[in-house]
């Protein structure tokens, strides 16, 4: 296996390990609906959020072209999501 290959999996790798003990008020998203209105849940869809109604995203995630299914880092602080990036 070349060094680059090795290199990518060891930080995926990593990555895995880090999501998987994230930190309380840290959870796993997924987007649930794309249109018309960008909708995330947390917590077995328990809680979900829309965009203009609760729904915090960093820059690097608005720019992000999301799909249904997809899952991000998200910190859940009191009623509102704050989505940081896809996973």
């Amino acid at each position: 296996m070349a060094w680059d290959t090795e290199l990518a999996t060891a930080i995926k790798d990593v990555a895995r390990k880090a999501v998987k003990k994230l930190p309380n008020g840290w959870y796993r998203a997924e987007v649930l609906q794309v249109k018309p209105k960008l909708i995330f849940s947390v917590v077995s869809k328990e809680f979900q959020f829309s965009a203009g109604e609760k729904l915090i995203m960093t820059a690097t995630a608005r720019a992000k072209t999301w799909t249904v299914g997809a899952q991000a880092a998200a910190i859940l602080q009191g009623s509102e999501l704050l989505v940081l990036d896809a996973l």
